[in-house]
């Protein structure tokens, strides 16, 4: 497991080289100039000129592509030039990184407490009422986009129902855990129900190609109890494929989480690419896009390892 581990954290450097190019690419080939957007009404031809040049931005593509590049090694992020002027990227990140985690976290033990049962029981009940009802609540929460049903949940809560926790806003733990729960509440469902509707497909899906095998017709022809049969042997086999769309669904929560702390008006990271975006802080983008891609590499990697851990018949390293 060591040896693979290395491999696969060697191999995660050209990845990362291609990813980070591919970033700083497209957010330079948007339109829009930072410098512009920085100056607002104060539009000096000079000044402008003058800016570009202190901040690196009239160098060439991959002068400056090299210099972003070298700081990112050295850890350094770079300094924000419209969203915060002057304030270092990572102490951005940083600041708001706590709150996406949490719409995260929370969105994923949603999803989770809802597909995992929900598939066992849609597999379990093939074909009857259950079953279908299941999988037209699992085509509903694929279909519908989570911020459409954010808003749908602000109007029902926060405007019908008249609930303050229901109107979106951010409250720190600092200040209550009721309340942060509260207020984090209906984002981590509207961002939750999608992903569990993938989830509990798949879930079903496994769980029924587990039943067909050779060594659950054993285990019940031995007498064993249905439910140990299900418990101890389906669905632990079945979680294998699972594990792979959980691990992809929490890099898609990080990634899902821009729109939803947009519409209820969180203060994470999200909110900050958005920021970024409409004020064309090239170094915000960058940064936030490149930590995610990290994530996302070091939660394959975590995924993978799960593997051994669940089937003892999967070997590293090629064997079996």
């Amino acid at each position: 497991m060591v040896v693979y581990l290395l491999k696969r954290l060697i191999l995660a450097v050209p990845t990362l080289l291609i990813a980070s190019f591919f970033i700083f690419s497209l957010v330079h080939l948007a339109p829009g100039d930072p410098i512009r957007g920085m100056l607002g009404q104060y539009q000096d031809p000079e000044l402008i000129a003058q800016l570009r040049k202190a901040m690196g931005l009239d160098l060439p593509f991959h002068v400056q592509y090299a210099r972003w590049l070298g700081k990112i090694v050295r850890g350094d992020l770079g300094i924000s030039i419209t969203v915060k002027r002057g304030a270092p990227v990572a102490e951005l990140i940083a600041q708001r990184f706590s709150v996406t985690l949490e719409l995260a976290t929370f969105s994923l033990i949603i999803a989770l407490l809802i597909a995992i049962p929900t598939g066992i029981i849609s597999a379990l009940r093939q074909n009857r009422l259950s079953d279908h009802v299941s999988r037209l609540i699992a085509l509903a929460g694929v279909s519908i986009p989570n911020f459409f049903l954010g808003i749908l949940l602000i109007l029902l809560v926060g405007v019908y129902l008249r609930q303050p926790w229901g109107a979106g806003g951010y409250v720190p733990i600092s200040r209550g855990l009721g309340k942060n729960l509260a207020h984090m509440f209906l984002p981590a469902v509207a961002l939750g129900t999608a992903y569990s509707a993938i989830i509990m497909r798949m879930m079903r899906s496994a769980m029924l190609d587990a039943m067909s095998q050779d060594f659950v017709r054993t285990a019940r022809a031995m007498g064993i109890a249905p439910w140990d049969i299900v418990r101890r042997d389906i669905v632990k086999n079945a979680l294998i494929p699972v594990i792979t769309v959980i691990g992809n669904s929490i890099g898609y929560l990080l990634g899902g989480s821009i729109v939803t702390e947009t519409v209820f008006r969180l203060p994470g990271v999200g909110n900050l690419v958005i920021m970024g975006v409409f004020r064309r802080d090239f170094p915000v983008i960058q940064a936030v896009v490149l930590i995610i891609v990290v994530i996302r590499i070091f939660i394959n990697l975590a995924v993978d390892l799960t593997y051994g851990m669940l089937d003892p018949r999967i070997r590293y390293g090629g064997t079996s």
